[in-house]
């Protein structure tokens, strides 16, 4: 099964971690590291569309429409802008069409500047400090009045969530993060496939008593011997020698004065690529004391797995972060056993001789 791309989502994150993050005009940067996109369901189109943002550096973005059944125009319009950095709101200084449009498309070409702006200047209004969710009720005639505005400080660009209107119907909807990298485009994105002929396996683990710790530096965690290592993972197989379930636990570090550290964590885990997709409806994000746990199926074109990321703050800006991912089937089936697996974390003293993280 496809469980390393997150490794992969994982270990490309947090080399940009590691480099500057950038933010719309007049926004502090939290979470906005160069090249992360974000796509939306736009309800207030007939035909299933898309609308996709992309901040490349500190002054240049991409904007793209998708609607692959759309009845008249472009099925895609690509837009390239750059803004005066100098400036605390956006203030346009070029644009690049990419491909032909037809005079039926300018109305979507101005939907998307619309849009753009709107967005940007309501991130703004709602200042740089907020720290927790926010449902903020405003006038917005794009979207036939008023409406609730959900904003949540660890999806980049205008940390949008969705906008609903005052019956709370969905007219605008997050979908997707990524970022961009080998094979994984902005132009790339293609709406949301939705899995078929799912091969899930009703894998029923059996009960073995005997178990043993698992130590790494300062924490430790329980499992029994029917997982198997490899290198810094362990797998649970069937019979077969077929994965079902893998654990992935490792150290992060970043630099001392980085102050959204546990947002750009949050952001991490809900990042995908391969043809993969959050399924947003099913995320669920608990936050108890020093330890996160974000909780969510992800979607693939065969499959659906279960993903279950916990985060222990060790410092300010060091984490321990412990991966689970097993195929959903097999997760239900079993799901009291993994979770004691997951609850067995524990962090032991602190010896002074234990290697610390090393600083981003």
């Amino acid at each position: 099964m496809s469980f390393n791309y997150r490794l992969s989502v994982c270990t490309l994150m947090f080399v940009c971690l590691a480099t500057f993050v950038f933010a719309v005009p007049g926004v502090e940067p939290k979470v906005d590291f160069p090249g992360t996109f974000v796509y939306y369901r736009d309800y207030t189109y007939e035909d299933e569309t898309y609308i996709g943002f992309l901040q490349y550096d500190a002054g240049t973005y991409a904007l793209r429409y998708f609607s692959p059944q759309a009845k008249k125009g472009a099925k895609s319009i690509e837009l390239y802008i750059t803004c005066d950095t100098t400036k605390d709101f956006v203030e346009m200084t070029g644009e690049r069409i990419v491909g032909e449009i037809s005079q039926v498309d300018v109305e979507t070409l101005n939907y998307l500047h619309d849009l753009f702006y709107e967005l940007a200047a309501r991130r703004k209004a709602l200042s740089s400090a907020f720290n927790e969710s926010v449902s903020s009720k405003e006038e917005y005639a794009q979207f036939g009045g008023e409406v609730f505005i959900n904003f949540v400080p660890y999806i980049p660009i205008f940390a949008v969530q969705s906008i609903l209107s005052t019956d709370k119907t969905e007219l605008f909807k997050l979908v997707y993060i990524g970022i961009l990298n080998k094979g994984n485009e902005f132009s790339d994105f293609s709406g949301l496939i939705v899995p078929k002929e799912i091969r899930e396996q009703a894998v029923v683990v059996k009960k073995i008593a005997k178990t043993q710790k698992e130590v790494l530096e300062n924490f430790c965690f329980t499992l029994d011997k029917q997982w198997t290592k490899d290198g810094v993972n362990w797998w649970l197989n069937t019979e077969d020698n077929e994965a079902v379930a893998m654990i992935s636990p490792y150290f992060v570090s970043f630099s001392q004065d980085e102050k959204y550290a546990a947002e750009q964590m949050k952001l991490v885990s809900l990042i995908t690529q391969d043809g993969s997709w959050i399924d947003f409806d099913s995320l669920e994000i608990t936050e108890v004391k020093n330890k996160t746990q974000i909780n969510a199926k992800i979607m693939q074109e065969d499959k659906v797995i279960r993903s279950i990321s916990t985060f222990y703050k060790v410092t300010d800006t060091d984490y321990f972060v412990f991966v689970f991912s097993a195929e959903e089937l097999v997760f239900k089936n079993n799901e009291k056993y993994f979770k004691k697996i997951i609850d067995s974390i524990k962090q032991t003293a602190v010896n002074p001789s234990v290697r610390q993280p090393k600083e981003r």
